[in-house]
């Protein structure tokens, strides 16, 4: 089992496929008709429902965050989309987390660049595009606050597994990371910092889960007639069986 599926529903599908493309060199990896953007069929894709929605507008209270991407050589990345005068953040070493940086995709969606190494641990990009040739889209990030019933939802009803809990108490919230793996960890616990780099180089995507112990009453969806998240899709590594869990499954998450 694996995460499969992003859906966004926005304004302009067409002007988003073409950033994904173009700038982060993502490929169209979907069934004939049916586009969905990535870097490899055997992670999380992209797909932009285009709709009778109005813009964008990101909030800190919403259900849905970002998407992560990883690197190998997050410098080089950061300084491909500066020559393409596309805004953004200087790279800088989060805690004992990672090296990363962040930017918005054309309708406002936040993505978050990560060196799948901590600063200073950068591995050869390797040839082709700057950013595709050495990426994973190795992250969808929702906010939670309730922590018990977000948990016995991925685990006992998607039998996803923890894989890492990595606490940022100066901000009072707490990231947990859900994947279908079955790979042991470097260091059985799940907070160790040792796992962390292994972890971002995991070759399928994870799903985060940000916990707010406090400053979020819950988590909020977007409404029909807004742009936003609209569903996570899994099922099989080929791709074939895909199961979509949309937002009105989602309120134990929140």
């Amino acid at each position: 089992m694996q995460l499969s599926r992003l859906c966004l529903n926005v304004q302009d599908a067409e002007t988003l496929a073409a950033f994904y493309g173009d700038v982060l060199g993502m490929r169209d990896l979907g069934r004939p008709g049916s586009p969905a953007y990535g870097y490899d069929a055997g992670q999380c894709l992209l797909v932009f429902d285009a709709g009778d929605v109005g813009p964008y507008q990101p909030s800190p209270d919403d259900l849905y965050w970002k998407i992560g991407i990883t690197l190998r050589d997050l410098d080089r990345a950061v300084a491909y989309l500066q020559e393409r005068g596309w805004p953004v953040s200087d790279p800088r070493q989060f805690r004992d987390i990672g090296y990363m940086a962040h930017l918005r995709d054309p309708a406002g969606f936040a993505i978050e660049l990560l060196q799948q190494g901590f600063e200073g641990n950068a591995a050869p990009a390797g040839d082709g595009h700057p950013i595709g040739g050495q990426a994973i889209l190795a992250h969808l990030t929702l906010r939670i606050t309730d922590l018990a019933a977000a948990r016995r939802y991925c685990e006992a009803q998607l039998g996803m597994r923890l894989m890492s809990v990595q606490p940022v108490p100066e901000r009072d919230f707490t990231l947990y990371f859900y994947a279908w793996s079955d790979e042991p960890l470097p260091d059985p616990d799940l907070e160790a910092v040792e796992n962390r780099e292994w972890l971002w180089a995991r070759p399928y995507t994870l799903l985060e889960l940000q916990h707010w112990q406090s400053g979020l009453e819950r988590a909020r969806k977007p409404g029909p007639d807004e742009a936003g998240f609209a569903a996570f899709g899994y099922g099989d590594s080929g791709g074939k069986e895909i199961t979509l869990v949309t937002l009105p499954a989602m309120d134990d998450l929140r």
